[in-house]
């Protein structure tokens, strides 16, 4: 029998590893982008393309996952086109609207980069910092954050995000940073742990947060919206924060048991007053105070006792909330000084 000279077969072999290596990159891609698609048929296609061009760029294997939330304008059908001309496009179209926290979590369960970046479809989160990203991750970066620097629109809208964080940040035992957003990137180490979390009522940024790795800032210049409206109406906004408040704090379960120990304090001090200048100094000072009013104080202190009642109840039924998000204990950072991941 003839060998192939040691030549052929030494291009052959380079030819079958390019092969396995192009095969590979295929099905491991190194960066993932997960985003949520809600009535954004107008702008999907610009947005896709811009997208593309930045990472075409980048010159790494790389996956795009877009979750259609329920769409109801046509979007799942460009999506769809997309996906046809697109080989690196994934698709993941819900049966109805579940809201943009469902499907940033779908994107993220499905994606299999080494690192994930979640973006908006509608143009504001600027593409063309995904490098600017992906550079600090290299960098050892675990979680890379987006913080915008101001909010478009009027002063009412202005307000109203300043008072979204002063509140959360009040009520809630995790601190969200003023500006910060849901254009970030997330290692595969956190990727890891944040599917650990059970919770159904959930802020994706704000339990990112919550794992508790260090996080690199990235500011931005919030971009126009390319088309449409925003997905997010007034009362969506105002459901967000009170689900992500109670969802990550326990904190408003013991407002009720605060209010009754200074509901009671007052009616003790009152009591205490009518006490001391009624009876014993003889109403120096004429207040003569009546039954009713002497009921009213009595009341209020029956009031105090019932509210610290509830908030020991609260206290029960905060345990009971945390254990039904079936949280995990604890989340690894480093093991024997070398990261995990």
């Amino acid at each position: 029998m003839t060998r192939a000279p040691s030549s052929t077969r030494l291009s052959t072999e380079k030819g079958l590893f390019a092969i396995l290596q192009g095969m590979t990159s295929q099905q491991k891609p190194m960066l993932s982008l997960v985003i949520p698609v809600y009535n954004e048929h107008a702008g999907l296609q610009a947005f896709h393309s811009s997208l593309a061009e930045v990472l075409e760029k980048l010159s790494m294997p790389y996956e795009v996952i877009y979750c259609d939330d329920g769409s109801t304008d046509g979007s799942k059908d460009v999506l769809a086109t997309i996906a046809a001309n697109d080989n690196a496009v994934k698709t993941i179209v819900f049966s109805r609207n579940f809201g943009k926290e469902s499907a940033l979590s779908a994107g993220i369960i499905q994606a299999k980069g080494e690192a994930i970046i979640t973006i908006d479809a509608d143009g504001q989160h600027p593409v063309e910092l995904i490098p600017k990203f992906v550079d600090a991750w290299k960098s050892g970066a675990r979680v890379v954050v987006g913080i915008r620097k101001s909010t478009n629109g009027n002063m009412l809208k202005k307000l109203e995000s300043k008072l979204f964080y002063s509140v959360f940040n009040k009520l809630s035992s995790q601190k969200l940073i003023p500006g910060s957003t849901d254009f970030r990137l997330i290692d595969q180490s956190v990727q890891s742990a944040f599917l650990e979390l059970g919770e159904s009522n959930r802020m994706t940024r704000a339990l990112i947060d919550w794992l508790g790795f260090e996080s690199t800032y990235i500011k931005f210049e919030l971009n126009k919206r390319m088309q449409g409206k925003p997905g997010y109406s007034q009362r969506k906004l105002l459901q967000l924060a009170m689900n992500s408040i109670v969802s990550l704090s326990p904190r408003p379960l013991y407002i009720l048991g605060y209010l009754g120990m200074i509901v009671t304090t007052i009616a003790l001090l009152l009591g205490l007053t009518v006490i001391v200048e009624q009876i014993i100094l003889g109403d120096p000072m004429h207040l003569r105070i009546t039954g009713t009013a002497m009921l009213g104080i009595l009341l209020l202190f029956f009031v105090g006792i019932l509210l610290i009642s509830q908030g020991v109840l609260a206290i029960y039924i905060s345990h009971i909330h945390t254990e039904s998000k079936h949280r995990p204990l604890y989340v690894i950072d480093y093991l024997h000084s070398k990261r995990i991941g």
